[in-house]
Formats: C-alpha cells, sequence, structure tokens
C-alpha cells in the first residue's frame, strides 16, 4: 500500500515538472536560434512549440467536456446524434428499447418468404416503369409475361386495350384501286394486286407523343446501336436537336418544347421512328394494315369491295381532322378531333402530321418515286395540318419521303402483331391444370 501512494504521488509530480520544463525548452532552443540567427534550431524550437500548444488545446477542451457532463450528465456524441435522428424520424424505433438478444436466427422457409416478396416487389416497380414509358407491349412476350403475377398482367392487358385497336384480319383496297372503288367504279378482279391480305394486329389509337418519345431520348436511345437498321449507324450523327443533342430537330439540348408533351412528335426519320419501334417492343404499320384501320373495308363479294374514303365516311368534313381548311396552322393534341375518330376509335388518321409506314412506294405503282439519291421512298399517310388538297387527305392516298427525312409535319403511329402476345397462350395454360382437377 505505501509503495502504491509514493507511485501516485511521484508520477502527478514528474509529469508536473516536465509539463513546465518541456515548454521552456522549446521556448529557449527558438530564443537561441533567434539570436544566433540559426534556422535549424528555430525550426526546432518551433515545431515543438506546435506540438505543445496542440497538446494544451485538447487538455483544455477535455476539461471543459468534463464541466459541462459534470453540470449536465455525460453524453457521448454518438447518443447526440442518435437523439437527433429519433426527433426527425419519430417513427424509427429506439435502439436503447430494444432487446439487447441477438435476433432469432430465419428459418429457411422464412428465408425463401422474403425473397420472394423483395423479388415481387422489384418486378411490381419493374412492370410499372415499363408502362409508364409506353413500353408495355414488352411484357407481353412470350418470355416475360410468364413471369409476371396475374395482377400485374391483367394491368398490362388493361394498357393495351386502352392505347391500342383491333385491326380485324381481311382483305382492302390500297392505292389507285382504292381511289377507284370510292368513286363506284367496276369491282376489282379478285386476284388483284390491289387487294391486299392481312392478319389482324393492334394499332396506336394516337400517333406517339414528344412525352412518350422523351423517355426514348432520357435512355439514351440514340446510342443503343442494336435498335437500329444497320444502314441507319452511318446517319446517326445526324439526327440532332437545334443544339446538336441526340433528339428530334425541333428540340432543344434533348428536350422537347415546354406544354408540348401531348403533341405528336415530329421532326424525326423513319430510321428513328423504327429504332423507337423496337425499344418499346412494338413496329410500324403496313401501308395495308394502316388504310384497313382507317377504311374498315368490307368484302361483299369476290372482288367487290366496300370501304370508306374517310374514317368517318365518304364525304369530306373539315370540323373532323386537322387540315389546313379546319384553320389550323401547327399539330394539336393527339387525342383532339374526336369526331374524325375511325370505327375502331383510331384517332387522327386524316390530318395532323403524316405518318411514317413500313412499306417503300412499289415501283409497279403509279403513284412510285424515289429520292434524288436513288433510295425508294416510304410511304406516308394521313395528310398533316398543312395539307391543303384533300382528296390527298383520305385513307388510301400515299405519299412518299426520303427516310432520312426530318420534317416538321411528319409522324408516326405504332402497331403490334397478334402472334407476339402470350396472355391467350397463358390463360390456357392456367386453366388446364384446373380442368383437370
Amino acid at each position: 500500500m505505501q509503495a502504491t501512494l509514493q507511485q501516485d504521488t511521484f508520477v502527478p509530480s514528474w509529469r508536473r515538472w516536465l509539463s513546465i520544463a518541456l515548454p521552456v525548452a522549446a521556448v529557449s532552443t527558438f530564443l537561441l536560434g533567434l539570436l544566433f540567427q540559426n534556422i535549424s534550431l528555430m525550426a526546432v524550437g518551433a515545431v515543438a512549440l506546435c506540438f505543445l500548444w496542440r497538446g494544451v488545446g485538447a487538455a483544455a477542451a477535455a476539461k471543459v467536456h468534463s464541466l459541462v457532463a459534470s453540470r449536465r450528465g455525460t453524453v457521448l456524441p454518438s447518443q447526440v446524434r442518435a437523439e437527433i435522428t429519433r426527433r426527425r424520424n419519430p417513427e424509427s424505433p429506439d435502439p436503447e428499447s430494444e432487446s439487447p438478444e441477438s435476433p432469432r436466427p430465419e428459418s429457411p422457409a422464412e428465408h425463401r418468404a422474403r425473397q420472394a416478396k423483395r423479388k415481387q416487389t422489384a418486378t411490381s416497380d419493374l412492370v410499372q416503369t415499363m408502362i409508364s414509358q409506353g413500353r408495355y407491349a414488352l411484357l407481353l412476350r412470350n418470355e416475360t409475361a410468364s413471369q409476371l403475377a396475374d395482377e400485374e398482367l391483367a394491368e398490362v392487358l388493361a394498357e393495351l386495350d386502352d392505347l391500342m385497336s383491333v385491326v380485324p384480319a381481311g382483305r382492302v383496297l390500297v392505292g389507285e384501286y382504292a381511289e377507284r372503288a370510292t368513286w363506284g367504279s367496276s369491282p376489282v378482279a379478285a386476284d388483284c394486286a390491289g387487294l391486299v391480305h392481312i392478319d389482324g394486329c393492334y394499332l396506336d389509337r394516337f400517333c406517339v407523343t414528344n412525352e412518350q418519345f422523351q423517355h426514348f431520348v432520357d435512355d439514351c436511345g440514340y446510342e443503343q446501336f442494336h435498335l437500329w437498321p444497320e444502314e441507319a449507324l452511318p446517319a446517326l450523327f445526324e439526327f440532332v436537336d437545334r443544339t446538336g443533342i441526340p433528339a428530334p430537330a425541333s428540340w432543344h439540348d434533348g428536350q422537347m418544347p415546354e406544354g408540348s408533351e401531348r403533341l405528336p412528335v415530329v421532326g424525326i426519320s423513319w430510321y428513328e421512328a423504327c429504332a423507337y419501334a423496337r425499344w418499346v417492343g412494338k413496329r410500324l404499320p403496313t401501308d395495308a394494315e394502316w388504310t384497313k384501320a382507317g377504311a374498315w373495308p368490307v368484302e361483299t363479294s369476290p372482288g367487290r369491295v366496300s370501304q370508306r374514303r374517310y374514317p368517318w365516311g365518304d364525304t369530306f368534313e373539315s370540323r373532323r381532322a386537322a387540315l389546313w381548311a379546319s384553320g389550323g396552322r401547327g399539330p394539336v393534341p393527339v387525342d383532339s378531333f374526336e369526331l374524325g375518330a375511325s370505327l375502331g376509335s383510331v384517332y387522327q388518321l386524316i390530318g395532323n402530321v403524316w405518318e411514317w409506314t413500313s412499306s417503300s412506294l412499289d415501283a409497279t405503282s403509279r403513284d412510285a418515286a424515289s429520292s434524288n439519291d436513288g433510295h425508294s421512298m416510304q410511304v406516308l399517310h394521313g395528310g398533316a395540318f398543312n395539307t391543303y388538297f384533300e382528296n390527298q387527305a383520305t385513307c388510301h392516298f400515299r405519299s412518299g419521303e426520303r427516310p432520312l427525312a426530318r420534317r416538321n409535319n411528319i409522324g408516326f403511329r405504332l402497331a403490334l402483331s397478334f402472334d407476339v402476345i402470350a396472355d391467350q397462350e397463358l390463360a390456357d395454360a392456367e386453366s388446364a391444370p384446373e380442368a383437370e382437377e
């Protein structure tokens, strides 16, 4: 006991003398260097003083902290942060209130259930993202539809029914043959080249909007080379907006004009329309599919086809379409002019903007043409807001344009074949086990 007391009294005394001697030595060294103009001594003394001053500051801070703790009770910084977090999130559990015991390890069944729930949540988020981007068609493919829950598949199918219309299978007159039929000429031959059979498909009720195309631009669609036809790759650097950013021609800094969300996207080439179609899992309609959606033909006998000149009938009415005669001088929202919708509720097949199709002008047709560079021209349908002649705004009138053209009156809508949709196959597969039971 005596040795311990001697040690306890000696150590504080030794430290006290050391705390005095070290500053004196450091100051003396610095002053000697200053007196004899010795830079080395001055440097040693200055460094020693810096270390001593740092120690004095730390000791003072500890003294202040101890005084505060003695008055208010000891509070660690981690406890302060925890208290601030608790105040900001009152619903979060208090760590001190939790049991100190380690959590019970979950069973294999609980682990599988938790993982399945996490996967289901991630899948649900992905489905909602795809729907919001207009890419619901990709979710209806055989390889993806089988991974969806019943509720998710029903939601995707409801989106399909709301945004696309059925174009039934059958034959339709195209081009000049349809022109003669609508004027009451003699019936065409049953094997006429202008009487084209199509398989059933879906067709967008509305043209693709700026808002929808913005998703494609934001997803760097212009950099996803697998979406583009091979012949379009050398021209990708030309598909830019006013500021040189990859986007439709009339955009700025890769952004659509303010307030143009519901307007049809224009200033895009045929290749850009094809790339967007692949991105959303659809395709451009053919010449015959587009014509059939508007004309809605009825074949009363072989070779005798009755079809409409306009989606609403055989008489032109300017109030039903956004044309020059309607007083329009620019594109209008894609869901306007409801009176001009087809029997399948497809809007603006006539007027507002010309629409790209997947067909080229047939070299055997009277309206065939080629561009100055020798490439075939793609078929356009429907007329636009600046179409003056009403005979160019019919269901069967065909115009043409170079695939690279990016005009301010050309847009597009998309089609989807029946055979890529897996809902019927899934429904049959799900009902089979129930029938066996």
